[in-house]
C-alpha cells in the first residue's frame, strides 16, 4: 500500500530545495516554488503571497551570512529599503491587472544580457572595485526594483546584484548581502499588501517559509564560506538557467 505523503512536508521540502539552490547561487527561488505552489493546487496570488512571506524570513539569514565581517554601507541601504518599500506595495497593489508572462520575459531578456556581460568580464565581482555610480543613483533604482517584488520578484536578486557590483563596486557576497538585507523589507510589504487583499493561506505559506529559512542559512553559509570566485561561477549558471526560463515563458 503506498505511502501518503502529508502536503506540509511536500512544501517544506519544496521551499528548502528551491531556497538551498536560490541563497548558494544568486538564483530566484522563486522561479522554482511559485509553479510549485500553483501544482499543488493554489491559485497564483497565494502562491505569490506564501513565497512573499518565505522571503521575509529567509533573506534576513542569507544577509546575515552574507554580511558576517564585511561592511556595510548603511546609507545605501537605508535608502533603498525606504524606497523600495513603496514600490512593493504599488507592486503588490498592481500584480493582479498585470500579464505575469509578459512581464516574466521581459526581466528574462534583461537578465540574460547582464549574465551574459559578467560572464565575458572574469573580474567583475570577483573582487571589490571603485564606485561607478552615486548613491542616489542607485538609491533610486530601488523604486522599480521593489516594485517588481510586489509583483513576482523572479529575477530581483541578479538584477539588484548587478546593479551594486557595478555601480557600488561590492563584490558579489557584499552586494549579495546588502540586496538580501533589503529584500526582507520589500517582501515583508508585499506580504501584507496580499494578506490585506485575502491571499494569505497558512496552510502554504508557514511551511514554505519553514523550509526557506533552513535552506537559505545553509545556502548562504555554503556560499560564504566558498567565496566570490565559486559563487560567481554559479551565479552565472543560475542566471542563464533563469533568465532563459523567464525569456521562453516556460
Amino acid at each position: 500500500m503506498p505511502v501518503s505523503v502529508p502536503r506540509p512536508l511536500i512544501v517544506v521540502a519544496i521551499a528548502f530545495s528551491a531556497t538551498l539552490l536560490g541563497s548558494l547561487s544568486g538564483g530566484s527561488s522563486s522561479l522554482l516554488t511559485t509553479p510549485a505552489w500553483i501544482a499543488l493546487g493554489f491559485p497564483l496570488p497565494v502562491a505569490v503571497a506564501a513565497d512573499k512571506v518565505a522571503g521575509t524570513f529567509w533573506t534576513v539569514v542569507g544577509a546575515r551570512n552574507y554580511l558576517r565581517g564585511r561592511p556595510v554601507d548603511r546609507i545605501l541601504l537605508s535608502g533603498m529599503i525606504g524606497l523600495g518599500v513603496l514600490g512593493a506595495i504599488a507592486g503588490a497593489t498592481f500584480a493582479t491587472s498585470v500579464d505575469p508572462v509578459r512581464l516574466k520575459r521581459l526581466v528574462g531578456g534583461v537578465i540574460v544580457l547582464v549574465v551574459v556581460s559578467i560572464a565575458i568580464r572574469p573580474r567583475m565581482g570577483a573582487t571589490t572595485g571603485s564606485p561607478r555610480l552615486g548613491r542616489p543613483v542607485v538609491i533610486a533604482a530601488a523604486l522599480p526594483l521593489g516594485f517588481y517584488e510586489g509583483i513576482l520578484g523572479s529575477g530581483n536578486t541578479i538584477a539588484a546584484t548587478m546593479l551594486l557590483t557595478v555601480g557600488r563596486g561590492f563584490d558579489l557576497l557584499g552586494a549579495l548581502g546588502h540586496y538580501y538585507a533589503m529584500a526582507s523589507a520589500w517582501c515583508a510589504v508585499a506580504a501584507l499588501s496580499y494578506w490585506h487583499a485575502g491571499y494569505f493561506n497558512p496552510a502554504l505559506a508557514l511551511p514554505a517559509a519553514a523550509g526557506a529559512v533552513a535552506g537559505g542559512y545553509i545556502g548562504s553559509r555554503l556560499a560564504a564560506r566558498f567565496g566570490s570566485g565559486v559563487v560567481r561561477s554559479i551565479f552565472i549558471v543560475a542566471g542563464l538557467v533563469l533568465g532563459g526560463k523567464l525569456l521562453l515563458g516556460w
